[in-house]
């Protein structure tokens, strides 16, 4: 069985429900189990870039033992009032396979945490940036959440897409 756990230092803090919903997304996800998480070094050390120097401690490798599988990526962002969290998994193509909400603690707004409605960022790549409202559906009474989330996975598949191109990708 497939599990990762993420610490306040190698990323952005968890809550408990947090972590128990990514195991459950990784163990979905990895059925086979035989994989690792390794934590991206984006430090001054690698990139004077400001773009990927904001988001070191986000950033996780997925490997088995002989090649890298993919990527995850954690966040917290903003919905109408209240931060949320989620994780995004893309694929060593770069595209998305998964996108889950950890947490979100808001009562409005909370038709962005269904999976259904997650699913359409599925295949989403830098080529094919998710639109709030175009390539991913709005959703009544989440405008807020659904476009800030949109925003973000935008965002941060240009971001892979631009480390991969720095050669700060495997």
């Amino acid at each position: 069985m497939a599990s990762v756990l993420i610490s306040a230092s190698d990323g952005p803090p968890l809550s408990g429900e947090s972590s128990k919903k990514l195991n459950k997304t990784v163990t979905a996800l990895f059925p086979e189990g035989k994989i690792s998480f390794k934590k991206l070094n984006l430090s001054e050390s690698v990139t004077d870039d400001t773009d990927i120097l904001n988001a070191d401690g986000k950033w996780f490798e997925i490997s088995n033992k002989t090649k890298t599988l993919g990527w995850m990526f954690i966040d917290r962002i903003w919905g109408r009032q209240h931060q949320f969290e989620y994780v995004m998994f893309a694929d060593s193509g770069l595209r998305i396979i998964n996108v889950t909400i950890l947490s979100y603690p808001e009562t409005q707004g909370t038709a962005v945490t269904e999976k259904e409605w997650l699913n359409r960022f599925n295949g989403l790549s830098p080529e094919k940036l998710p639109e709030y409202g175009k390539s991913v559906d709005a959703v009544s009474g989440a405008t807020i959440s659904g476009t800030s989330l949109s925003e973000s996975v935008s965002k941060s598949l240009k971001l892979l897409e631009k480390m991969k191109k720095s050669g700060l990708l495997k």
